[in-house]
């Protein structure tokens, strides 16, 4: 009869799926039995992760991206139920100085999508729709398809936060609150206008049955098509900001169209 193995057993390796379950099981363990102070310091911070091997730079992007998120608000009613937020966002560490990609991110957005400087700060720009005749000739005149998304937006903004050196937390963010109400307003008046319809057709002793179809499409068919155009459009603004941080992180070598040169400064 074979012996049983006796003396201390090594314990197999674990793989990276199990070993994150592990870590994070442990987290929450560590959390619940109340071991986590209520306030730490940032120092306190990066000597507890080294403790644990977790490299300062892991940290300090962590606490970047802490200190950058926003978390735009569950939108409640009937604006937020019927046509579909108002606010939209996108955020990435990119390589560089804070300083050079808000100027990319400047000229950016007035060469590449007809916006103009409404107010500057340190770490953040807002942008809006560029009016006048420049504004106006550079919407009518490209002819790429693409058009302009973030024009439609009431303002758009970017933040950025310095890591550390040679690392960017970059936000976009941007609002169309106003473009919002007025795709509601239109189809609320579009059921007001299937109404009238209604009601114009049976004061010309038009068939009840084919009076009240007609005003039925009207008013069924306005809110869809203007709820249909802002969620197109609010698509459009989401893929636009998502596609700037692409070009700030791997660049983009487009060169400027001679309409471009012409109506825009030089940079």
């Amino acid at each position: 009869m074979s012996e049983l193995p006796t003396g201390p057993r090594s314990a197999p390796d674990l793989p990276r799926a199990a070993l994150e379950r592990v870590l994070l099981r442990a987290a929450e363990l560590h959390t619940a039995q109340g071991e986590l102070p209520e306030v730490m310091t940032e120092a306190d911070l990066l000597k507890l992760a080294e403790e644990v091997g977790i490299a300062p730079l892991a940290v300090r992007q962590a606490l970047a991206e802490e200190r950058m998120r926003v978390t735009l608000p569950e939108e409640r009613g009937m604006l937020a139920a019927v046509v579909g937020p108002a606010g939209f966002a996108a955020s990435r560490v990119v390589g560089g100085s804070a300083k050079d990609l808000l100027a990319r991110l400047d000229r950016a957005m007035e060469s590449d999508e007809n916006l103009t400087e409404r107010r500057r700060f340190p770490d953040r720009v807002v942008w809006g729709a560029r009016g006048g005749f420049a504004g106006a000739v550079r919407g009518l005149v490209r002819l790429d398809g693409r058009g302009f998304p973030l024009t439609k937006a009431d303002e758009v903004s970017a933040t950025v936060l310095q890591v550390e050196a040679g690392k960017v937390h970059v936000r976009l963010e941007a609002s169309m609150a106003t473009r919002r109400a007025r795709t509601l307003r239109n189809g609320l008046l579009g059921v007001l206008g299937g109404g009238v319809v209604t009601a114009a057709l049976l004061a010309m002793s038009v068939m009840a049955p084919l009076a009240i179809a007609a005003g039925a499409v009207l008013a069924v068919s306005a809110p869809q098509l203007a709820r249909r155009g802002y969620r197109r459009d609010a698509q459009a603004t989401q893929l636009t900001i998502e596609q700037t941080l692409d070009r700030l992180e791997f660049g983009d070598g487009k060169k400027r169209t001679l309409l471009d040169q012409l109506l825009l400064p030089k940079t």
